[in-house]
């Protein structure tokens, strides 16, 4: 079985220092700005657009998976139910 190696292959990450944007008015999702890289050497630049559903479902996940790594100081307020001091967990 091979290892993982970041610096070998194609990958697909996000850019650094650009931000997730909106499309256009609120509520018409989202654009992630991604570049993609082969064995370490840019090759060109792409968007990954999720629509208003999408980008909920990918945020809860992301919540989910994230659950226990964080501490609770450090969760965001969309993590915590009113008043709860405890992370929300998806069922």
């Amino acid at each position: 079985m091979a290892s993982y190696n970041p610096a070998r292959g194609w990958r697909l990450d996000r850019i650094p220092g650009k931000r997730v944007t909106q499309n256009g008015d609120p509520g018409q999702g989202v654009t992630l700005p991604l570049w993609v890289v082969r064995d370490g050497e840019h090759q060109g630049d792409g968007q990954l657009h999720l629509s208003a559903v999408e980008a909920e479902q990918l945020h809860a996940e992301l919540c989910y998976v994230l659950g226990d790594s964080w501490t609770p100081g450090e969760n965001p307020a969309c993590r915590l139910g009113k008043g709860a001091s405890t992370v929300m967990r998806r069922p």
